[in-house]
């Protein structure tokens, strides 16, 4: 027979409801609303890129065509991949706070999304014209 904590962390669907005050959940659902959160982030950095990545072909990358030095595009997409594996590492060290733990996903999927919102504010930063 399964124990109600159990069957409720089995029936646990995580949204903006279920987590709206995950501090009062059981560990695997906190976790699991830090994960469906990062989701959501990395969901709105999706949708942002290929809004700044048209910014960036149009205003950062045409008009210097003349001095071989790599296109905006260019040096987004590197800058972008770069970012990835930052945050990636990053994040799987600062889980290691709670290495091995029960919170150790919580920490890392918290990590993620605090550094993509970070991120996505950066890249549309990039689209501000005339500065």
């Amino acid at each position: 027979m399964l124990g109600p904590i159990l069957l409720a962390a089995m029936q646990f669907i995580p949204n903006a409801t279920t987590c709206a005050d995950s501090g009062n959940l059981p560990q695997q659902m906190m976790n699991a609303c830090a994960a469906w959160d990062f989701e959501q982030a990395d969901a709105e950095l999706n949708a942002t890129w290929p809004v700044v990545l048209d910014y960036v072909r149009t205003h950062l990358s045409e008009e210097f065509a003349w001095d071989e030095r790599p296109s905006g595009e260019e040096r987004l997409r590197a800058a972008q991949r770069a970012w990835i594996t930052l945050r990636d590492e990053h994040c799987g060290v600062w889980a290691y706070h709670m290495r091995g733990g029960t919170a150790e996903p919580l920490l890392f999927h918290a990590c993620k999304t605090r550094m993509t919102r970070e991120r996505i504010e950066e890249l549309r930063a990039l689209m501000i014209e005339d500065q």
